[in-house]
C-alpha cells in the first residue's frame, strides 16, 4: 500500500468505509487505486453502517471565498485548541476544509457541531456557497482528494495552507499531483481527540451568534483599480523557455499579485513532482 493510501486510511477511513464510483457498496483496494490516478471518481460516504462520523467537510464552492477558508482555518485552532486540519482545491472551483476525529461519533452530534462552527465563524457566507458534510438532511458523499473532477477534468489535491491564496481564480491543480508530496502534507495532521471535540462543541453552542462580518466591495472598472494592484511587468524578454520565464515572473516584485500568483501556480506542478529544471532553479 503506499504512502498516501495510509494517509487516508489513518485520517479519514471508517473501519468499514464504504463507497464506489457510484458511491455504493464497500470501497477496494483496487477502485481506490484507481481514483488516484483519474481513472474512476470515488465518493467518500462519511457515514458508517452504524451512523457515526469520523470525518468532517466544509466545502467552500467559490475560489473567490478563500478569504473565509483561511478565517475558518486558523479560527479552529486559536480558538478551538483544536490541530490544523487539511486543506484542498476542489478540482473545479472552491476549497475544502477537513476535519479528522480521532474517535466516530454519531451523525446527530457531528451535524450539529458544523451547524454551530458555521454560526460561530461563517455567518456572513450565503448558505449556497457553503457545504457542510455530513447533514443529518442530505446524502453524506464527498469526492475523495485527490482526484480528477468528472466534468472539468481537473485535479482536486491537498495544499498547504500558506499557498491557499494561489488559487484564487482557479481551484485545481492542471496535472495529477506527486502522491508521495500528498503524503507528506497529510502525514504532519493529527486527529481531534475526543475531549477536544466535546469542548470545542459545548463551547460553540453556548457561544452568541456572530454578526457578519463586514466586507470590502470589490472594484467593478479597471479605473476603480487601486494602481498597487495593476501590473506593472518590467520582466525583460531574455529567456530560453517557459519554465525560466515563469520563474522570472514569480519573482519580479513589480509585477501585480495576480500575475505572480499565476506564475507560481503555473510552476507548482513541477515542484510538487520534484522535477524542477536545474538551470531555472538557479
Amino acid at each position: 500500500m503506499n504512502k498516501l493510501i495510509t494517509e487516508l486510511k489513518r485520517l479519514y477511513f471508517l473501519d468499514d468505509q464504504r463507497s464506489t464510483p457510484g458511491g455504493e457498496g464497500r470501497l477496494t483496494a483496487k477502485t481506490l487505486a484507481q481514483s488516484l490516478v483519474g481513472e474512476s471518481a470515488v465518493e467518500l460516504d462519511l457515514v458508517g453502517a452504524d451512523g457515526r462520523v469520523r470525518t468532517l467537510v466544509v466545502e467552500f464552492e467559490k475560489a473567490g471565498d478563500w478569504q473565509h477558508a483561511a478565517r475558518l482555518y486558523q479560527a479552529v485552532q486559536d480558538d478551538l485548541g483544536w490541530p490544523a486540519p487539511a486543506l484542498s482545491v476542489a478540482g473545479h472551483q472552491g476549497y475544502a476544509i477537513w476535519f479528522s476525529l480521532a474517535q466516530a461519533v454519531p451523525l446527530a452530534q457531528a451535524s450539529a457541531f458544523l451547524a454551530a462552527l458555521r454560526a460561530a465563524y461563517l455567518a456572513d457566507l450565503p448558505a449556497l456557497r457553503l457545504g457542510l458534510h455530513p447533514a443529518a438532511d442530505a446524502p453524506a458523499r464527498i469526492r475523495l482528494v485527490p482526484g480528477r473532477h468528472p466534468a472539468s477534468g481537473k485535479w482536486s489535491a491537498f495544499i498547504d495552507p500558506t499557498l491557499g491564496g494561489m488559487f484564487i481564480d482557479e481551484a485545481w491543480l492542471e496535472m495529477a499531483p506527486n502522491q508521495d508530496k500528498q503524503a507528506e502534507l497529510l502525514a504532519a495532521l493529527k486527529s481531534i481527540k475526543p475531549a477536544e471535540f466535546e469542548s470545542a462543541l459545548g463551547t460553540l453552542q453556548s457561544a452568541p451568534p456572530s454578526d457578519p462580518a463586514p466586507t470590502a466591495a470589490e472594484p467593478t472598472s479597471p479605473s476603480e483599480v487601486p494602481a498597487r494592484r495593476r501590473s506593472t511587468f518590467k520582466v525583460g524578454g531574455d529567456y530560453h523557455d517557459p519554465q525560466s520565464f515563469l520563474l522570472a515572473v514569480m519573482n519580479d516584485v513589480s509585477a501585480s499579485a495576480r500575475h505572480r500568483i499565476a506564475a507560481a501556480k503555473a510552476l507548482l506542478p513541477h515542484f510538487c513532482n520534484g522535477v524542477a529544471d536545474d538551470k531555472s532553479a538557479n
